[in-house]
């Protein structure tokens, strides 16, 4: 029975780590097309992904994007939730299997 709990949470948060990945690439696609960033959908996905990025710019993310003009946020933003999806999740699963199975 644990063994079932545990399993159907890592798969809700592993489902729900993807499903926030594509939200992050269909704003990043967005954000090319200036009329579609303020659409409805637009500032949608701007309410969602802009908090979780704006953890990313600072420091010398912002100084690399105000002298560059790329944001690298995105990347980054992505990159941890790939990290946190194919290894922390998995780590976590093991280690609440060995505690309760």
């Amino acid at each position: 029975m644990a063994a079932n709990i545990i399993y159907y949470g890592i798969s809700i948060l592993d489902y729900i780590i993807w499903i926030y990945s594509i939200i992050m690439v269909i704003d990043a696609i967005l954000s090319w097309v200036p009329f579609l960033r303020d659409s409805s959908l637009g500032r949608i996905t701007n309410l969602l992904i802009d908090p979780y990025l704006n953890l990313f710019r600072k420091g010398p993310i912002l100084r690399l994007s105000n002298a560059t003009g790329l944001d690298i946020s995105f990347l980054i933003g992505l990159l941890l939730l790939y990290f946190v999806q194919n290894y922390v999740l998995r780590w976590v699963a093991n280690i609440l299997f060995r505690l309760f199975v």
